[in-house]
């Protein structure tokens, strides 16, 4: 069981080694941070987009037209039991972090919160613990490294899994770590982990189809519009909402929105257009 963990974070530190490398080698002129901008710096700007370009090329001919054809066939509420027991399994993960960040209230709602949508939420896929006032919130290890102090690195774009930074890229790892079943072994639970990371790759697209496409279609520059959306949305998350961010929800109430009743229909579907 350790042996699979450790050579999956093994291979996911090999993975990003030479993009990082190939990066500090491009010929680009670096777009920086500025005191008071959540922005995170982008010296490998011109590296950045040609990955985000590759990342828009497969979106859109694989990515995008599975999304929507799964918003198509499965109902909202299927399709909210199914993020509901992706939450719920993030739950040890974020318990950790709280800890880790020293916010002990936070760390004792997602307890209760993991506790009781696992019992009488029947797994997660209901969430009572929201209607009893346990709200719901997110964390990550990139977050705890920043509420430590820890400098977002510079910003990178990763194809098929969007936006980051060097440190939250590698707080990703970590959270790996964190996560109980990354030790579970067995056949089993290798197929789970891995239907867990494709129906999260996949909600995840599905409720991004309608704000992505807003991006594709209003902005000059989807790439600049893509980094200073994370950079906004990473302080408002990263300062629990408490940010002199006004107006911006935290990441994980981006998994809330809900499209519109036409968009459920194949006809819509198909008559819009289109993360990172």
């Amino acid at each position: 069981m350790m042996r699979g963990a450790l050579s999956s974070m093994i291979l996911a530190a090999c993975l990003a080694a030479p993009t990082l490398a190939f990066a500090q080698d491009a010929d680009v002129q670096p777009t920086q941070a500025t005191p008071g901008d959540p922005t995170p710096g982008d010296p490998w700007e011109n590296f950045n987009r040609d990955l985000f370009a590759v990342h828009e090329s497969v979106d859109q001919a694989v990515v995008e037209p599975v999304a929507r054809g799964y918003r198509a066939i499965t109902p909202g509420p299927v399709r909210s039991g199914v993020r509901n027991v992706l939450r719920n399994l993030r739950g040890p993960v974020i318990f950790v972090n709280d800890v880790l960040q020293g916010e002990v209230g936070r760390a004792g709602v997602t307890a209760a919160r993991f506790a009781l949508n696992t019992t009488i939420g029947i797994g997660g896929v209901f969430d009572p613990a929201e209607r009893a006032g346990l709200e719901r919130h997110d964390e990550d290890f990139g977050q705890t490294l920043a509420v430590w102090g820890v400098d977002s690195g510079p910003y990178v774009f990763v194809p098929l899994m969007g936006p980051t930074t060097v440190r939250d890229a590698f707080g990703r790892v970590v959270d790996t770590a964190f996560d109980p079943l990354t030790w579970t072994g067995g056949d089993d639970a290798a197929t789970f982990r891995a239907v867990r990371t494709g129906m999260t790759a996949l909600s995840t697209r599905e409720q991004l189809l309608d704000p992505v496409a807003d991006v594709r279609a209003a902005s000059v520059d989807p790439y600049a519009s893509f980094r200073s959306s994370y950079g906004l949305l990473r302080e408002s998350a990263i300062q629990n909402g408490r940010s002199d961010v006004q107006d911006l929800p935290e990441f994980d109430d981006m998994q809330d929105i809900e499209p519109a009743p036409d968009a459920e229909t194949p006809d819509s579907i198909e008559a819009t257009g289109d993360v990172s």
